[in-house]
């Protein structure tokens, strides 16, 4: 019995950590707060959802929605967001790559920052150079697609054997 009691310990534990990202807690100040502070010099590990890019001569901008990051650097779509941020790389970026809404994930260095606008709003956007970029795959889901969250079932029974006990995850 035990042993069964073990099991069932375990199993839930790994099921409790699979239900849902963590949000890292080291993060830093956000792109927001370090418009506020005026801070400029920074090395940042930031990312979000690319709003739009823009391929000049010798470098590319891509404009940033900041959101929170779970532990392994993805952005989190289903948390506000955190200000914005410019990304200036140097070379080419494909747009089609580095299309609107793909999320995107942003390691550098902070260097000052430039006037923009949000719609007819003023914004003073942080800028990150020296950039190593990580796109995220894409999570497309079909038409009329509901995504279902795991039905976890946990149950205790007896038998002939002794005691039994089970774990079950359905979709």
């Amino acid at each position: 019995m035990k042993f069964s009691l073990l099991i069932l310990s375990l199993s839930v534990l790994l099921i409790a950590g699979c239900t849902a990202p963590t949000v890292r807690e080291d993060r830093g100040p956000t792109p927001a707060e370090v418009v506020a502070s005026g801070q400029d010099r920074l090395l940042v590990h930031w990312g979000g959802q690319i709003v739009k890019v823009k391929n000049l001569s010798d470098r590319t901008l891509i404009e940033v929605l900041a959101l929170p990051l779970d532990n392994k650097g993805r952005p989190l779509t289903d948390k506000p967001a955190e200000g914005r941020f410019i990304v200036d790389k140097p070379g080419f970026l494909e747009p089609h790559d580095y299309a609107p809404n793909r999320l995107l994930e942003v390691r550098g260095h902070l260097n000052g920052f430039t006037p923009g606008k949000v719609g007819d709003v003023a914004y003073r956007y942080p800028v990150v150079i020296g950039a190593t970029l990580a796109l995220w795959p894409e999570t497309r889901k079909p038409s009329g697609y509901r995504m279902q969250r795991p039905r976890v079932n946990v149950g205790i029974g007896g038998g002939s054997g002794g005691g039994r006990v089970g774990v079950g995850i359905g979709f």
